[in-house]
């Protein structure tokens, strides 16, 4: 906490008349996998676990400008059915704290992945300033509420899936981060995504004149439930437990499901869509 600390005491002055530089975040979709391999069918879904990564870079090999909003799409094949998760199966909005800034305290019968997320911080004014902050990313199952937009820097969004966001160990991080972010599953012409904000307090900017940048993401998410179902047996209808999941696949086309990122920059400007290895540009304005 020290050094980002001293970070923000930093100001202009120290570096005298400031110049601006023009460069580029860079943004690659590493990870984007769907497993079990076999798909299922419109009639017979398959619940599956989706494998996702991404990287945010900078073209001077600086620190990333601040990303402050994520859609990731996972493509017409992959359906989401949070509504098949009830009771203990899911964190509710005060569970998860976004109002109090509590911790989350979510069921450990809610969680639904898990992953890291590797960041760095450093003075807003100084891009060369890079200070590793590796956070434990755990995905819970929300309870579909909507969460207040005064918890969400005025974005209102359902409580979908809940970002667990945890410093897991002292010296991962300067930065003693225990949050969560909300995620709502929305529907969009590549299908099926998830999308979020992240938060300006305590993520974005941690203290003071300090940013923080992520650079990169690797995610699991996948969860089942047992869910009563009429089904025909013979010519009798009865009801029996039916495995669903969180994420179903109805099909594959061209063998692959077109997992998607888009990223939003900090500053506005137009947002950035990343394939699986395709590395996009956005050209921004950062001092130094």
């Amino acid at each position: 906490m020290r050094k980002i600390t001293m970070l923000a005491l930093a100001t202009v002055a120290v570096f005298g008349v400031v110049a601006v530089a023009q460069a580029s975040n860079t943004y690659t979709v590493t990870v984007a996998t769907v497993a079990p391999k076999k798909a299922g069918t419109t009639k017979k879904p398959k619940p599956v676990t989706i494998n996702f990564g991404y990287q945010v870079g900078e073209t001077n090999n600086n620190r990333p400008s601040v990303t402050t909003d994520y859609e990731i799409a996972f493509g017409k094949q992959i359906k989401s059915n949070r509504k098949y998760f009830k009771g203990s199966k899911v964190c509710t909005v005060a569970q998860a704290g976004y109002s109090s800034g509590a911790a989350p305290a979510c069921p450990a019968t809610a969680k639904a992945g898990q992953g890291t997320i590797n960041n760095l911080a450093g003075n807003a004014t100084d891009p060369t300033s890079k200070i590793p902050c590796n956070l434990g990313l755990t995905l819970y199952v929300g309870d579909g509420k909507t969460v207040p937009a005064a918890a969400n820097d005025g974005i209102a969004v359902k409580n979908d899936l809940v970002l667990a966001i945890k410093r897991v160990n002292l010296n991962d991080c300067a930065l003693n981060v225990d949050a969560a972010l909300p995620a709502g599953f929305i529907t969009t012409a590549n299908g099926t995504a998830l999308k979020f904000h992240v938060k300006k307090s305590p993520f974005q900017q941690p203290l003071p004149g300090v940013d923080n940048s992520v650079v990169n993401v690797t995610s699991s998410v996948g969860k089942t439930t047992k869910v009563p179902t009429k089904v025909k047996v013979g010519k009798r209808t009865v009801t029996k437990q039916v495995t669903r999941g969180l994420f179903e696949s109805i099909g594959c086309k061209s063998k692959a499901h077109a997992v998607n990122v888009t990223f939003t920059p900090s500053g506005g400007g137009a947002s950035v869509k990343a394939f699986k290895g395709r590395t996009r540009t956005r050209q921004h304005t950062k001092k130094k």
